[in-house]
């Protein structure tokens, strides 16, 4: 985090209609540090947390593919499994990767991307 991230406040004072860029204390300047650096180490905790709603979300949109009485492609078993096995096939160095996205596309990561679906 860069020290000069948090230098400055700005008071307003509505009755007055007026704002002042005022600077932080030592003491506010510690406290955003200390707010910045737990959010930094709580990272991984809240990606996880993002990777399992989105794989429980992914695999559910399938579940009635596994019915007994639908025959599941090879392709969608494949893609069922991989799900099941995210987040454990990936350390916290590859949540960024598996949480990227592409504008207009959706997710990036190959493990997010459905098979053709061809009911028999």
């Amino acid at each position: 985090m860069s020290d000069e991230l948090h230098t400055h406040k700005i008071v307003v004072d509505f009755a007055k209609g007026t704002n002042e860029r005022i600077p932080l204390t030592a003491e506010e300047i510690s406290e955003f540090k200390k707010r910045d650096e737990k959010r930094e180490t709580e990272k991984p905790q809240r990606q996880l947390e993002q990777i399992r709603q989105l794989r429980n979300r992914l695999l559910a949109e399938t579940d009635y593919l596994a019915t007994a009485d639908n025959t599941m492609s090879d392709a969608m078993k494949t893609y069922r499994q991989n799900l099941r096995n995210v987040p454990q096939d990936y350390d916290e160095t590859k949540y960024d990767e598996l949480l990227e996205k592409v504008e207009g596309i959706g997710w990036k990561h190959t493990v997010w991307s459905k098979p053709w679906v061809l009911l028999k």
